[in-house]
């Protein structure tokens, strides 16, 4: 039974990948051009701080770790999405995964100033298919702080790992991967089913916005059979209420 669900939700999987492939073919949006083709996209558009304070979550006696989240509460989440709704970000999401979207973990990801090996900082891909994640950078423009890298045009591949260890790929020559930089205020899109990595190594800190955002419905890994137990295990909102 298990062996046929995992089946069943890879079949869907390999649906709705081909549909948004001719759906973006016919109906391009040049705003998703890049994210479509390469897997990521620098959106041309600002994240504007000036009525929204978010010091609390980048206050550190001193960065002395390798990786640190700090879960951002519900109304400073709020004002984030109403901002992003105003520059035209929840359309290029929903233009991308389809109206009906989720997120969550949300946080404030820091890199301190320790070098880091974890599996997280290898170059992985997420497992989940069709997935964002957006970076909103909280430092000004250094190319000393830690890019994103990631394998461009990877985000295509449709396969059906079974195990943790094929989602890593430890042995990729780094050199291969684009380093996306952003300075504060700088969007990044990118589609979590690449390959993508933090590659650690660099001593100077930098802070991100990390939000995530999945789509939700029948050919989906969120859906109305499973959202419940997801919802015990992940802050789930619905964007419709909150963007509109």
């Amino acid at each position: 039974m298990l062996k046929y669900m995992k089946k069943n939700f890879f079949n869907r999987m390999i649906i709705q990948q081909h549909f948004f492939k001719i759906y973006h073919k016919i109906f391009f949006k040049k705003d998703i051009k890049d994210l479509f083709n390469n897997g990521y996209t620098i959106y041309d558009k600002k994240f504007p701080f000036e009525n929204i304070n978010l010091d609390k979550y980048l206050h550190y006696s001193d960065y002395s770790f390798d990786m640190d989240r700090k879960k951002i509460e519900m109304v400073d989440l709020k004002k984030i999405y109403a901002i992003l709704s105003k520059l035209g970000v929840i359309s290029i999401i929903k233009d991308y995964l389809g109206h009906r979207i989720y997120s969550y973990d949300n946080s404030v990801l820091t890199l301190g100033n320790k070098i880091c090996h974890k599996d997280s900082m290898q170059p992985h891909h997420d497992s989940k298919f069709r997935r964002i994640k957006i970076y909103i950078w909280l430092n000004d423009k250094n190319l000393k702080t830690h890019p994103l890298y990631y394998l461009r045009k990877t985000h295509k591949q449709i396969k059906n790992w079974n195990k943790y260890e094929e989602t890593r790929f430890p042995n990729i020559d780094k050199k291969k991967f684009d380093k996306i930089y952003g300075e504060k205020g700088s969007i990044i899109f990118f589609d979590t089913h690449g390959i993508h990595s933090h590659f650690k190594t660099t001593t100077v800190p930098r802070s991100v916005i990390e939000l995530t955002f999945e789509p939700f419905g029948f050919l989906n890994r969120l859906n109305k059979k499973n959202i419940e137990d997801e919802s015990a295990r992940l802050n789930l909102l619905d964007l419709d209420k909150l963007t509109h």
